[in-house]
C-alpha cells in the first residue's frame, strides 16, 4: 500500500457547536477513541457507504473513495481496501480543504478498477448491515453497532442541536442499519424522511445522546455537552 501522507493529528470535520462544546473538539475525541474491539471492515463499509456519492476527483488516473479530515481514519480504510486488492495502489493524500483550514485525506484507487472496488464495498456494507441486525450473533452485534455509529458520526453531516444527536444518511438502507445499531446499544433511534430523498436518524433524548457519545468514545465531552443542554 502506498501512503503519501502518514497519519497525524488533525482537526475535526466541521466547525460549529453542540452546546458549549465545539463540534470539532467533540469529533476529535471520538476520532481518537479506537478500542481494541474495533472492527475495521465494519468501519470501512460505513464510511464509504455514508459518503456516497463519492467525490470522484481524478488525479493522474486516481479516484477518491473517501475524503476526511481524520488521517488515521483514512489510513485504516486504505489498509482494509489494500488487503482485499493486493497490487492496487492505495494512497492517502493530504490536501487543503477549501471550506476550512484543515487538511483533507483522500483514499484513492486507480480509476480503471474503481467499479470493482466499489462493488466489493457495496457487498461489504451489506455484511456490516447484517452484523448489526436483530439476527446477528450477540457477541458481534454490540461491537459492530458501536463501530458503525462511531464511523457515522465522523463522516456524516451531523446536527448541532443542543438536545439530540442527528446524522444524515444517503438511503433507506442506512436508516435501517443505524436504527438497528442503536437498538443493539439500547438506544431509541428515530428515522426521518424529508422531501427530496433526504434521510436522517436522530437520538432525541439528551441522556441517550450522551450515552451514545460515551459509547463511541467522546468521554467527558459528552457530559459537558448535556450539562450545557440542561442549563
Amino acid at each position: 500500500m502506498s501512503v503519501d501522507a502518514q497519519p497525524r493529528r488533525c482537526g475535526g470535520a466541521t466547525a460549529g457547536r453542540w452546546g458549549a462544546i465545539p463540534h470539532r473538539r467533540l469529533l476529535d475525541a471520538v476520532a481518537a477513541a479506537v478500542p481494541a474491539d474495533r472492527l475495521p471492515r465494519v468501519e470501512t463499509a460505513t464510511v464509504t457507504h455514508l459518503l456516497r456519492p463519492v467525490p470522484w476527483q481524478r488525479r493522474s488516473g486516481l479516484v477518491s473513495l473517501v475524503s476526511t479530515a481524520y488521517p488515521a481514519l483514512a489510513h485504516r480504510v486504505a489498509t482494509v481496501v489494500d488487503g482485499e486488492f493486493p497490487g492496487v495502489r492505495i494512497a492517502t493524500t493530504a490536501r487543503m480543504s477549501g471550506r476550512d483550514d484543515r487538511d483533507r485525506f483522500d483514499v484513492l484507487v486507480p480509476s480503471g478498477r474503481a467499479d470493482e472496488v466499489l462493488g466489493w464495498l457495496a457487498r461489504l456494507w451489506q455484511t456490516a448491515a447484517e452484523q448489526v441486525g436483530p439476527h446477528a450473533r450477540p457477541g458481534l452485534r454490540t461491537p459492530a453497532a458501536r463501530t458503525m455509529w462511531r464511523a457515522a458520526l465522523l463522516v456524516a453531516n451531523g446536527s448541532r442541536r443542543r438536545s439530540q444527536v442527528r446524522v444524515r444518511v444517503p438511503d433507506p438502507a442506512a436508516l435501517t442499519a443505524l436504527t438497528q445499531a442503536g437498538d443493539a446499544l439500547g438506544l431509541a433511534v428515530h428515522q426521518h424522511v424529508r422531501r427530496g430523498n433526504s434521510y436522517f436518524v436522530t437520538v432525541d433524548d439528551p441522556a441517550q445522546s450522551v450515552q451514545l457519545l460515551r459509547i463511541v468514545g467522546a468521554g467527558p465531552h459528552a457530559e459537558a455537552w448535556v450539562r450545557d443542554t440542561a442549563a
